[in-house]
């Protein structure tokens, strides 16, 4: 199957301390309060930059928290609108502000399995409330009925809603649409299984609703109400949008042969394309980009770069997208 192949055009590359070491942890890459956001870790840091709006640039700035809140290394970090830090580790959640000093800490239930458990953290749109995930507690008979998905004062920690998950023991990320916030998304991983939820919070009622079908977490940037998921073993990737027709495509109808969707983030480039990476194998290295339609998901062109590609492009809804070689960060366009 042959594509019409566009090159790609370096814009800009700038380096991020750590990321190299954690970028394929699943707060690496965010969008959060309309931007999209690069989270790294290095020698008890947590480097957290803003992507530019000017493309002949990687980031606007980035902000550093020395020595946050001990704990897992797989906890959870994602910034706040007004500049903090918010830190999810097993059994306490921290905010931090902008110039590292602690605004509040708030305990919780720790995870049954630490080692595979995770919590996730998320500002809500009006920047007033920071939505967490947590254990929940064991009944009297010993029953679990769910972790949680709680709602806490980003002002002082108190406790403002809650609602019980359908998973037990996951690993959690949150991301929201780059252009609507209120969009929120919920992926929970539970071994072979995970579960994708939308998040609303509205007058301190909190819910949690499956979206798409199992197995098929949410994938890279959303935008304009629209939204992707991608199947965990790359099979095939779906389009949603509120009052649209859903759309899937497979990957032996429309990739060639014994190539399927790899990396975790295909993701909207722009509002009429989707960037999506594919090879023969998820942990393969050896990859090719594809742009592919942004309504129907069939495949229209293939990118060229001057140099080797990386693993898993982050589009970025302007018509550019990020690639990583170590801790440096490329900015990219297509000529």
């Amino acid at each position: 199957m042959e594509y019409t192949h566009l090159a790609a055009e370096l814009l800009a590359q700038e380096t991020l301390p750590g990321f190299g070491e954690w970028r394929g942890h699943h707060d690496a890459w965010q969008a959060r309060d309309r931007a999209n956001w690069l989270v790294a870790r290095d020698k008890g840091e947590i480097t957290v930059g803003r992507i530019d709006e000017d493309p002949s640039r990687v980031f606007a700035w980035q902000r550093r928290w020395s020595s946050p809140q001990p704990g897992p290394s797989h906890g959870f970090a994602s910034p706040l609108p007004d500049g903090g830090l918010a830190v999810s580790g097993s059994g306490i959640v921290t905010v931090y502000e902008a110039n590292g000093r602690v605004r509040w800490a708030h305990e919780h239930e720790p995870w049954f399995d630490q080692h595979i458990a995770s919590g996730a953290c998320v500002a809500d749109p009006s920047g007033r409330r920071l939505l967490v995930t947590m254990a929940g507690p064991t009944e009297e008979d010993g029953s679990y009925p769910g972790d949680l998905c709680v709602a806490l004062d980003l002002a002082d920690g108190g406790r403002m809603a809650e609602t019980v998950l359908p998973s037990a023991s996951a690993g959690y990320s949150f991301q929201q649409s780059l252009t609507d916030p209120t969009q929120i998304f919920l992926n929970a991983a539970m071994g072979d299984t995970f579960h994708s939820l939308l998040v609303t919070l509205k007058d301190d009622a909190l819910w949690a609703e499956p979206v798409g079908l199992e197995d098929e977490p949410f994938a890279g940037l959303s935008v304009n109400g629209a939204f992707l998921k991608l199947d965990v073993g790359g099979e095939w990737l779906s389009r949603y949008e509120a009052g649209q027709p859903d759309v899937s495509v497979d990957a032996a109808d429309v990739l060639p042969e014994d190539l399927r969707f790899v990396g975790y983030s295909p993701g909207f480039l722009d509002t009429d394309r989707v960037l999506a990476a594919i090879a023969e194998d998820q942990d393969s290295e050896d990859n090719r980009h594809l742009i592919l339609n942004g309504r129907t998901l069939q495949p229209v062109a293939e990118l060229d770069y001057p140099g080797a590609s990386s693993f898993d492009p982050l589009a970025l809804g302007d018509g550019t997208w990020l690639t990583m070689d170590g801790d440096t960060v490329q900015r990219w366009r297509t000529a």
